[in-house]
């Protein structure tokens, strides 16, 4: 086993500086001063963890099997937020992602588009992304009961088929941030297991294909757990390193390695450099869901979702949903 690199970061980028400036902005090939190509532990300036990488530590089988399994999970959406940048239309264009309609309002990452009687749409919408989620989500004004994921129900096959490799993957989140994994399998002991990937303390994958994610923070997972990802990388490209800018560190994330990473600072991928068709990078972040703990049985949800009647108020809080979720 090679020996792991360990930095202790001495500067930060202020907090308002990235928000004003850098939030819901695609990074540029000079948004870092360190690449983690090799096993590293990073501290930041207040001693607080970073992040964990680790080169090569998953079983090839097993991660192969998860690439095939997995891959298929990443369609095109409009819901990941700030993560998917800046919209690319103003007010006037029209946007093919609402079948053409016209664009109504928008800010820096969302857009509302016209109704068909004239009036603005409540509904937003991001830039056009592939992601997608796998296993369990909570409760949120759109569902108002807790749910497998589309993936799980008609994919079921292919779930159990990466089920071995997301228990690895768990298995070195817990030796290598035994702190954030308890607090995780805490919150895991204290939700019905129909809403848990049995054995591990996530609830949730988002799986992303060929993505740069702009910078953000992840949004909808539980704040006292940490940050897993892993990646497949396919055909040859450089680049879409996972980059936190306020620290200006990378880390080159491919097959077989694991990051465990504060996802809860600013942080986004730099761009892709490879002829396009010719590669393909699929990413999973695992996750636990931090309202999941106050779901029912799959069948107390079911039954909650049938008695619901229109104008009722939503059952339980309102989950935001994971719109900035990323690798």
């Amino acid at each position: 086993m090679s020996e792991v690199r360990v930095l202790h970061l001495a500067d930060e980028l202020p907090e308002e500086y990235l928000f004003e400036h850098i939030r819901g902005r695609l990074l540029g090939d000079d948004a870092y001063d360190v690449l983690l190509t090799e096993d590293a532990d990073v501290y930041m300036p207040s001693g607080e963890l970073l992040l964990k990488f680790r080169k090569g530590v998953l079983n090839p089988s097993l991660t192969n099997a998860a690439y095939l399994a997995l891959r298929g999970a990443a369609a095109l959406t409009t819901n990941r937020g700030v993560a998917a940048g800046a919209v690319e239309v103003r007010p006037g264009d029209t946007f093919s992602a609402t079948d053409r309609r016209v664009v109504a309002e928008t800010s820096l990452t969302r857009l509302r588009p016209m109704k068909q009687d004239g009036t603005i749409s409540n509904t937003t919408y991001a830039q056009p992304v592939e992601s997608g989620i796998v296993g369990f989500f909570d409760r949120n004004v759109r569902f108002p009961y807790c749910r497998q994921t589309a993936f799980n129900i008609n994919e079921g096959e292919k779930f159990a088929s990466a089920y071995p490799y997301i228990r690895e993957v768990d298995g070195l989140f817990a030796s290598l941030v035994p702190d954030r994994h308890g607090v995780q399998m805490g919150m895991v002991r204290s939700t019905h297991p129909d809403f848990v990937i049995s054995g591990t303390s996530f609830t949730t994958v988002t799986v992303n294909r060929n993505w740069q994610t702009a910078v953000h923070k992840d949004v909808g997972d539980l704040k006292a757990g940490f940050g897993v990802l892993t990646a497949f990388a396919g055909g040859v490209y450089t680049g879409c390193y996972f980059t936190f800018p306020a620290f200006r560190v990378a880390v080159d994330l491919r097959s077989g390695d694991i990051l465990c990473a504060d996802v809860h600072q600013w942080h986004g991928n730099t761009p892709f450099h490879g002829r396009r068709g010719k590669y393909e990078r699929v990413s999973c972040v695992f996750y636990y869901r931090e309202h999941m703990h106050e779901c029912g049985s799959a069948e107390e949800e079911l039954n909650r979702a049938k008695r619901r009647q229109k104008g009722d108020k939503l059952l339980g809080p309102v989950s935001r949903g994971r719109e900035e979720a990323d690798g």
